[in-house]
């Protein structure tokens, strides 16, 4: 089809949406897939169609992946122990708030900062574990590994292949740093399996004192609950206070999920297991059907980890959202076979998916037909890779989009959802629409204070929406309002949340309290802070006030 010819059949489109309309889109792009990429050029001059290519963020110019925000005064990238410690020096002595930033992918303002912005990436080296320190009740050496804070998932597994061993979880996204994911509440999906933070056995962290002089710090478990060094060896190799050891209980849990608030983290020594591989299979279903066996799944032995796509609208006629569920089974094999969806080869920012956000930023009424397109596309049985492969989303990571992600108790999974989906289809008749599947992933509840998953087992919830889609931001902003008022939900802190001083108090309770207490021993003169420091109202919590 020549390109003036489909630019005109999708301004007819547009002019008269429908369920046929969307369904002619998909077949077309479909049929000559190589349009999309031909049309662009003429797309993004068209009156019709150019501000839905450009999506302004007005008053940010700092980016970096997915992080926009206002130019810090300053960006500093150390690679290494020595100059990270320098970094954080120098700016106490020029009264510099300081703020880590890993990967870039995060969606919300735990990174941000007027001041210094530190650049972790630079710091991603594997470390001897100096397991010579040990306790004897220590894990196995082994089955350790001791890395730098600015780490990927992909370089540390890379790693961990090499001598047979593996990530205990990983979130579905492998360019993710581990420390980053751990300090925001991020996690994979499986019942009985905790978030990132929780597989972090030591953090040796880089903080100031109450004279404003910088302190390395190793944080460990207290010796009744597990800890891994034998102070007194440790204190032999680093004589205080170059590098001290800490191994307190409160300190460790608030300090694994920190959000940046209590230093900057040089290293941590984490868990590991040993490598397998994983058998995937992806099923379409409706929530009313898949509910029974996805319950049956969650303690069944033998699988994995289990997580859920949603179509949260009931268009066409539908009584049920649309579920494609993935099944991630436990295998003895140790060979690739079969092969995954074509929606999660290709379903990545391409000229096909970039026309269909260009189409639902102007004609949103296509989301469900469209989005149970996407989910279709994804269905695949019998796939095995190994892990590390399985438990990453793939291609769908790369399309722009904003996103919320609410922790909410896993036991009222069934009430919590329907609640919801009433909710998200009431909404559209304000121009409110989800535009990509909701995300529903397991995790086991966390003892670290600031986890979203802290004291119970818990089902997140991420809603991401394409980058164009109209009220994007506010729809989220409304999501996660309700689900923190309605169902008590605690926010991945890597992503958009409204959370005010009042809700932050009112869902993680007791856990403020124990957090503040080492916030005031960590970050005790507000170097650290930043605007999320703010939003919570973490310093007047700790003053008093």
């Amino acid at each position: 089809m020549p390109v003036p010819q489909y630019v005109a059949q999708l301004k007819a489109m547009l002019q008269s949406p429908s369920a046929a309309n969307s369904a002619a889109l998909v077949n077309m792009l479909r049929a000559e897939p190589d349009l999309g990429r031909q049309a662009r050029p003429q797309l993004v001059v068209d009156p019709v169609f150019a501000n839905a290519f450009r999506v302004a963020q007005p008053g940010l110019d700092y980016e970096y992946h997915n992080v926009s925000m206002p130019m810090p005064r300053a960006i500093k990238s150390p690679t290494n122990l020595d100059t990270l410690l320098r970094t954080v020096q120098d700016g106490a002595n020029q009264y510099r708030s300081l703020k880590a930033m890993g990967d870039g992918w995060g969606f919300a303002n735990a990174v941000f900062t007027p001041d210094w912005l530190v650049h972790c990436l630079g710091l991603d080296d594997v470390l001897p574990l100096e397991d010579d320190t040990f306790l004897p009740t220590a894990p196995a050496a082994n089955t350790l590994v001791r890395f730098q804070a600015g780490i990927t998932f992909a370089k540390l597994s890379a790693a961990l292949a090499t001598t047979g061993r593996a990530v205990l979880q990983q979130p579905g996204f492998q360019d993710l740093t581990y420390l980053g994911c751990a300090s925001v509440g991020g996690h994979g999906s499986g019942l009985s399996i905790q978030g990132i933070s929780s597989q972090i056995e030591a953090v040796e962290l880089v903080t100031l004192n109450d004279s404003n002089q910088v302190r390395l710090v190793r944080i460990e478990r207290s010796p009744a609950s597990g800890a891994l060094s034998d102070p007194t060896k440790w204190r032999a190799r680093y004589p205080a206070p170059t590098f001290d050891i800490v191994q307190d209980d409160g300190l460790f849990h608030a300090v694994r999920c920190g959000q940046g608030n209590l230093g900057i983290v040089y290293a941590v020594t984490s868990r590991t297991q040993p490598a397998f591989f994983l058998e995937e299979t992806r099923t379409m279903s409706s929530w009313a059907a898949a509910w029974p066996n996805i319950q049956q799944l969650l303690v069944d032995p033998a699988i994995h980890s289990v997580h859920v796509w949603i179509n949260p609208y009931l268009n066409a006629g539908k009584t049920d959202p649309t579920v494609l569920i993935t099944k991630l089974a436990k295998t003895t094999a140790t060979q690739r076979s079969g092969l995954r969806g074509i929606g999660i080869l290709l379903g990545g920012m391409n000229p096909i998916t970039e026309l269909i956000r260009l189409y639902i930023s102007l004609n949103p009424s296509a989301v469900p037909f469209l989005m149970d397109e996407a989910l279709k596309s994804c269905v695949a049985a019998n796939v095995v890779m190994p892990s590390t492969e399985a438990l990453d989303f793939g291609a769908p990571n790369t399309v722009p989009v904003h996103a919320s992600s609410l922790g909410f108790d896993a036991s009222t999974a069934d009430t919590t959802f329907k609640a919801l989906v009433t909710q998200l289809n009431a909404w559209t008749q304000q121009n409110q629409w989800i535009s990509s599947p909701i995300g529903m992933r397991w995790v086991k509840g966390s003892q670290d204070y600031l986890s979203p998953q802290y004291g119970r087992d818990t089902i997140m919830l991420e809603v991401p929406i394409m980058k164009g889609t109209p009220n994007a931001v506010q729809t989220l902003d409304r999501y996660a309002t309700y689900m923190m008022d309605t169902w008590g939900g605690r926010p991945h802190w890597g992503q958009q949340n409204p959370i005010s001083r009042q809700r932050f108090e009112a869902v993680y309770g007791a856990a403020v309290p124990k957090f503040v207490s080492a916030y005031r021993a960590l970050n005790p003169n507000g170097f650290f802070d930043g605007p999320l420091v703010r939003q919570l109202g973490l310093r007047d919590i700790a003053n008093g006030n």
